[in-house]
């Protein structure tokens, strides 16, 4: 197969990671893969992973620049299907090289959520079960939980990673790898982090390492500095973007986060604990594995405190206990979350796209309806960004 994928862009994010490794898993099962994106801070894993790209034009998936860009590249490259990935490529690309000329579609949804708007006689992939269970008007949606690259830990040194920030082997390393924005209160996340490190380091030679960008690193790193100053000591290590945030779970003996984040960090057999929005926080445990797998490893708390600060003690008092938390985390990882396993579901959902005939007029029907339900969106969106102060 000739499949053309769509990431949302190429800066840092779960999605985008996803979007990355699934795409060289299928190249590495045999098929021709192309992205189609913008330049962005993922251009060298894009490099190293050895994907070919094809550079869109800057701007909106909803313009026709962006849209004839696709056209040309699924025409001179012969395509045989295109994947997108969020509510803005896929709708970009069903009005224009699926809705022209009836070139065969995959959809990924975001993951938290799936927009009223998109078209439902397309496959529908979504990462949560919760989002399969509520997503019952697509009736070609499939359920493929984030999956993970399972061999970056064999690659990894953990001692030459802790070296690359400044650690020593005796540190007990905290690792969260997130986005500095407020969506989904990942900036508060990260925040509430830094204040129970700061407590815990009264008592333990902790450290908190925080990977990301976005518009919250600034305040973010503040609050670092100040932690910092007043223990006299590096407590909390703030490198910014990792492209390859492999170092980083390496180092770790505990980590947080949310989505695929919290997976990629088990995958290296550490214990893990969710952050989630509102005061959200639950380690991953055999008894909260069920719950926290429903909704993507993310949860909403009651708008209190984060209850982090005992779940870290615990782990801080028993490196038997992290060996055996890390090790079970990792068989879950294997059992459930492999890239293996999602290419392979993958490559069925495209071949079984390309073996379906649409008919015409369910991919008219389907793209009008679309068409109503974003105008509304979008009108929506529009006067509510008129009015916010």
């Amino acid at each position: 197969m000739r499949i053309v994928v769509c990431p949302q862009d190429l800066s840092m994010g779960d999605g985008q990671l996803v979007a990355l490794d699934l795409a060289a898993a299928i190249r590495d099962r045999g098929h021709h893969v192309m992205l189609y994106a913008t330049p962005g801070p993922l251009l060298d894993r894009v490099h190293a992973l050895g994907l070919d790209l094809t550079l869109s034009e800057p701007g909106t998936h909803l313009s026709a620049g962006w849209a004839a860009g696709l056209i040309r590249l699924t025409r001179s490259w012969r395509a045989d299907i295109v994947h997108t990935y969020g509510w803005a490529p896929t709708i970009g690309a069903s009005f224009g090289i699926h809705g022209l000329l009836g070139l065969r579609q995959v959809i990924t949804a975001e993951p938290m959520d799936v927009p009223r708007f998109l078209p439902r006689h397309l496959d529908l992939i979504v990462g949560t079960r919760q989002l399969w269970s509520s997503a019952q008007n697509h009736h070609r949606r499939h359920l493929m939980e984030p999956p993970v690259d399972t061999s970056a830990g064999a690659r990894t040194d953990p001692l030459a990673a802790r070296r690359s920030f400044g650690l020593s082997p005796e540190d007990l390393v905290i690792s969260l790898i997130s986005q500095m924005t407020t969506d989904l209160d990942q900036g508060a996340g990260v925040i509430a982090a830094i204040a129970f490190v700061d407590r815990l380091a009264e008592h333990e030679p902790a450290a908190l390492l925080v990977g990301g960008d976005g518009p919250e690193l600034l305040r973010v790193r503040a609050a670092a500095n100040r932690v910092n100053a007043r223990h006299g000591r590096h407590v909390v290590i703030v490198p910014g973007l990792l492209p390859d945030p492999s170092a980083a779970y390496a180092s770790a003996d505990v980590v947080l986060g949310m989505g695929s984040s919290v997976l990629r960090g088990m995958a290296f057999a550490k214990p893990a604990i969710v952050l989630g929005a509102g005061g959200y926080c639950e380690p991953v445990t055999p008894q909260t594995l069920e719950t926290l797998g429903w909704h993507g490893f993310y949860g909403t708390g009651d708008g209190g405190e984060y209850p982090l600060l005992p779940h870290l003690m615990e782990l801080a008092g028993d490196a038997t206990e992290r060996r055996r938390r890390g090790v079970w985390s990792r068989a879950v990882v294997e059992q459930y979350h492999s890239l293996r396993r999602a290419a392979l579901l993958l490559e069925n959902i495209y071949g079984n796209a390309l073996g379906r005939r649409n008919g015409a007029a369910e991919r008219a029907g389907s793209l009008a309806r679309s068409a109503t339900e974003l105008g509304s969106f979008l009108t929506h969106r529009s006067r509510s960004r008129a009015t916010a102060p």
